[in-house]
């Protein structure tokens, strides 16, 4: 589970760009009362997961391609992204 308030994105423009709105929910979640967007700027927005993509799948290059492992590799390129 992801450790950040989701956006259910309303009538935001950059909700399908922003990793808020499009992460996906497991288990119990928390969100937004109701979206950030505010004009044509939101202060909460993500649009960090073309990046934890690229070190994900880095990651799991440089372990060997092991299979079942892509949460984890996920878990660790957030946590370095976001350092």
């Amino acid at each position: 589970m992801y450790d950040i308030t989701l956006c259910d994105g309303g009538d935001c423009p950059l909700k399908n760009a922003c990793f808020r709105y499009t992460a996906a929910i497991l288990g119990r979640q928390d969100f937004f009362g109701s979206p950030p967007f505010v004009g044509m700027d939101c202060e909460h927005f993500l649009d960090n997961k073309p990046q934890i993509s690229a070190r994900a799948y880095q990651i799991w290059l440089e372990s060997g391609k092991p299979a079942q492992e892509h949460l984890s590799h996920w878990l660790q390129a957030e946590n370095e992204v976001r350092k």
